[in-house]
C-alpha cells in the first residue's frame, strides 16, 4: 500500500472519519449493523448457499461447514463454476433483508454526507442483492478493475462479509486509485466476462489495502476504485454479500428500480 495509506490506517485497522477516508481513498469501513443484524444476514446467506448445495451436503451440514468447503467439496466433486453462476448468486431478498441494508439509517446518513440525496438500487435483472463465495488460491474472485469501466458506471458499492473478515480475507483495493487514470484492456481468455474492461498493469503488493473488519463492519468504495475479489492466501472460503446503488440527479425520472431518498 501507498505511504500515506500506511501512516493513516497503520497495520490493517482503517482510521479517521469514514467521509475523509471515502474521498481521499476511494473507499471507507463502515459500522451499520448490530450484532442481531449481523447474525440475521448470517443465517440468510448461509441457508441461500447450502440451499445450493443441497445435493451434496442436506442433513451434512454441521460436518460440512462453509468457512472449509474449498478442502470438502474436492471430494465431492462438486462443479463450483456451475452452482454458484450469477443467476444462482443473485436475489431480491424479502422485506427484512432489505430494511436491513438498503434501509439503514447509517447508511444513509453516509451517503447524505457525501452528496447523495436520492438514488435507486443497481440491479442487473438478476436481482439487487448478490453473494460471491470464493476460495483461496483458486482464482475465483475477479482480477482488478473499477466499477466506471462496466455498464455500472456510477454505483456506489457496498461489500458486506459472512464469513471472512481479516485481511487475507477481506476485498483488495487500491486506495486512492479512484483519482488517477490507469491504463486497461478487454481480456481475451480466462473464465470471467469479456466485455469487462480489467487493469493493464496489476498493482504491486505495496499498492493493495485489504481491511481488517470488526463484525457489524462494511466496506463501501467509490465507482473509479481499483479493487479485486480474488482471495490469494487465506485459509477459509470467504463469503460476502454485495450490493450497489446508483445516485439519481435530482431531477432525473426513475426507470423500474425501487428509488430512494434522504431525507
Amino acid at each position: 500500500m501507498v505511504l500515506g495509506a500506511v501512516l493513516m490506517f497503520g497495520a490493517d485497522r482503517p482510521t479517521g472519519d469514514p467521509i475523509d477516508m471515502y474521498n481521499r481513498w476511494g473507499f471507507a469501513v463502515l459500522k451499520i449493523l448490530d450484532e442481531d443484524q449481523v447474525r440475521i444476514l448470517e443465517r440468510f446467506t448461509k441457508a441461500w448457499v447450502y440451499r445450493l448445495l443441497a445435493q451434496w451436503t442436506a442433513g451434512r451440514e454441521n460436518s460440512l461447514p462453509l468457512e472449509t468447503y474449498h478442502i470438502w467439496s474436492k471430494s465431492l466433486l462438486i462443479d463450483h463454476g456451475s452452482i454458484f453462476c450469477a443467476g444462482n448468486r443473485h436475489v431480491c431478498p424479502d422485506r427484512e433483508i432489505e430494511n436491513i441494508l438498503i434501509s439503514n439509517d447509517q447508511l444513509k446518513s453516509f451517503l447524505r454526507e457525501i452528496g447523495v440525496e436520492r438514488y435507486e438500487v443497481w440491479d442487473e435483472g438478476l436481482g439487487w442483492l448478490g453473494f460471491r463465495y470464493i476460495r483461496p488460491r483458486m482464482g475465483d474472485g475477479y482480477p482488478f478493475s473499477r466499477k466506471a469501466w462496466g455498464i455500472a458506471q456510477n454505483v456506489i458499492s457496498f461489500w458486506v462479509p459472512i464469513i471472512g473478515n481479516n485481511p487475507s480475507e477481506t476485498l483488495t483495493l487500491v486506495p486512492g486509485s479512484h483519482l488517477k487514470d490507469y491504463d486497461k484492456h478487454l481480456p481475451t481468455d480466462g473464465k470471467f466476462r469479456k466485455d469487462e474492461y480489467r487493469l493493464t498493469n496489476v498493482p504491486s503488493a505495496l499498492e493493495r489495502y485489504n481491511p481488517k473488519l470488526a463484525r457489524g463492519e462494511i466496506i463501501v468504495y467509490h465507482p473509479k476504485t481499483l479493487h479485486s475479489e480474488n482471495v490469494a492466501a487465506g485459509n477459509v472460503t470467504r463469503l460476502s454479500l454485495e450490493f450497489r446503488i446508483n445516485p439519481i440527479d435530482m431531477g432525473a425520472s426513475v426507470s423500474g428500480v425501487r428509488s430512494y431518498g434522504n431525507k
